[in-house]
């Protein structure tokens, strides 16, 4: 019985044949990762980028709310109502010149 060991040069070239090259294989799945987390990330924290941009009274409340119950879906919509509902600075402003009474959702 004639039984061949492979040389390390030869399990070597069999692994970069069956591999392609390594290197760009690896690269695209982690960039593919990267980018997938990028996006998720970018997808959990909206309501919070939202507040944000709406300049919100209590956008630290909703960054807040997002990010402790954001995970379970229903925080994340509730911090998603907040930051499209709750009242902006300038809302908030002209509400206190006009010396109105303040809502449920515009409390600060």
């Amino acid at each position: 019985m004639n039984i061949h060991v492979p040389s390390t040069y030869e399990v070597y070239r069999g692994w970069q044949s069956i591999q392609g090259t390594g290197l760009q294989i690896g690269t695209a799945v982690l960039l593919v990762l990267v980018l997938g987390a990028a996006f998720g990330m970018a997808v959990f924290l909206l309501p919070t980028f939202i507040a944000c941009r709406r300049k919100v009274h209590n956008a630290a409340v909703v960054a807040v709310v997002n990010c402790a119950t954001g995970m379970t879906g229903v925080g994340w919509v509730i911090a998603l109502l907040m930051a499209c509902m709750m009242e902006t600075d300038t809302q908030r402003h002209a509400r206190l010149r006009r010396s109105e009474p303040a809502t449920f959702l515009s409390v600060p």
